[in-house]
């Protein structure tokens, strides 16, 4: 059995976070507003770090403002099962 490399699977789930995204932009222009259903499909958790004023790291001569979030919602994670169901069965 052929191993596949770590680029590709982190290119595959990848595609799969790109495909989550394309369904819950297409599930908020169709589904109406104010729904029970839309706010399953939508709601979002932000990950990460950076969310506060005081994330500088201050070296004295330069100062970095640092930040990294990941927006987790219903269909991202439905677009990485599907991909790595593509992943896993579609060799």
């Amino acid at each position: 059995m052929k191993k596949k490399s770590i680029s590709y699977i982190l290119l595959v789930l990848f595609v799969g976070v790109l495909l989550g995204t394309m369904l819950s932009l297409l599930i908020g222009y169709i589904i109406p507003d104010d729904t029970a259903v839309k706010d399953f499909f939508l709601l979002t958790k932000s990950i990460g770090w950076g969310a506060s004023e005081n994330n500088w790291i201050d070296f004295g001569f330069i100062r970095i403002k640092t930040g990294l979030f990941f927006d987790v919602s219903i269909l991202s994670i439905f677009g990485i099962v599907v991909s790595w169901y593509i992943l896993r069965y579609f060799k």
